[in-house]
């Protein structure tokens, strides 16, 4: 199943994520009030995001992109709330002809694992356009297998190390080897090529800096990477950072090397509801030690997901049946 067939509602790892961006901004909100901005996304067919950060920021200013023309309708039935703003038009021709006039809040979640290459020269244009104070944050495919598979059986990582050469263009790095097209580093790779696409956007912009804030993968059907960062004047780069306390938050990566992991297990209401009772103050081995057995394929990853677990554990959600 790919995670774009996943309904939007019960992606656990891509909820965490959201959690975390949600969090982020609240920090954000210590340096400059964070309802005053304008938030700018995907929507969807559901606006989910649209209603978690107006609930979570108060930001009543919205603006939604959405390409497809089905989606489009799907939005003016579903829309949960009165001040998102409904657009129909791609992310490309939006960057290229808003003004962007505010201090801005700005997700492109993108999923199309072959358009990278468009993606990242949007994200480029929207750095060298969106004033400083603004956030963004990028989503990209970062599923290795989306490279594909050579038809005549020759060498699959030597396939798609040229595969990915070509769809990252001027944002790869001077040589992609085998092993950067791995399922575990291929995302790493993606990271490298967003931070250069950063760089470019903001290189004619000489009083403003790209400050890295966070970067995160995920799997939820397929791999993900995302990573946020603002646009700020150097000169309150110092200030910005001190006011939202990210040094102390242990999510953050102000200097986006390596992306944290976000792949907490799946478990019962009972193996949750028990481990939930231990924490904060048992850690990881401990748990999974008085358990007795591991939650997982095998106890080595069972030891990783239940350590990713009491990372996140705070914002992991909760499904169940409800009647309405």
């Amino acid at each position: 199943m790919s995670g774009a067939s996943i309904p939007y509602h019960l992606r656990q790892n891509k909820a965490i994520d959201r959690g975390l961006y949600l969090d982020l901004l609240s920090r954000v909100g210590r340096y400059r009030n964070i309802s005053d901005y304008t938030y700018i996304g995907f929507g969807g067919p559901f606006l989910e995001d649209f209603k978690y950060v107006h609930a979570a920021t108060r930001i009543s200013k919205m603006i939604s992109i959405e390409i497809d023309a089905n989606a489009f309708k799907r939005q003016k039935f579903n829309k949960p709330i009165s001040c998102i703003d409904l657009r129909h038009e791609s992310s490309g021709e939006f960057i290229s002809n808003f003004e962007f006039d505010d201090d801005y809040v700005i997700w492109l979640d993108y999923t199309e694992p072959t358009k990278v290459g468009e993606q990242l020269a949007e994200l480029e244009m929207l750095i060298s356009k969106i004033p400083e104070g603004s956030i963004f944050k990028i989503t990209l495919n970062a599923h290795a297998a989306s490279l594909g598979t050579p038809n005549d059986g020759s060498d699959l990582q030597k396939f798609r190390s040229e595969k990915a050469q070509r769809l990252l263009g001027d944002y790869a790095p001077a040589t992609i080897t085998r092993d950067d097209v791995t399922a575990n580093a291929y995302p790493r790779l993606l990271l490298s090529a967003a931070v250069s696409a950063a760089k470019k956007g903001i290189a004619g912009r000489s009083r403003c800096i790209v400050q890295p804030l966070t970067a995160f993968t995920y799997k939820d059907g397929q791999s993900m990477l995302t990573m946020t960062g603002a646009v700020i004047k150097s000169i309150d780069a110092s200030a910005f950072l001190a006011s939202i306390r990210i040094a102390h938050w242990p999510f953050s990566s102000l200097d986006w090397s390596v992306p944290l992991e976000i792949s907490v297990p799946e478990m019962s209401f009972k193996e949750r509801m028990h481990i939930e009772s231990l924490l904060p103050q048992t850690d990881a081995a401990t748990i999974g030690t008085t358990m007795g057995y591991y939650i997982g394929a095998s106890a080595t990853e069972a030891a990783e997901s239940l350590g990713n677990f009491v990372m996140y554990y705070r914002l992991y959600p909760w499904y169940s049946r409800v009647s309405l």
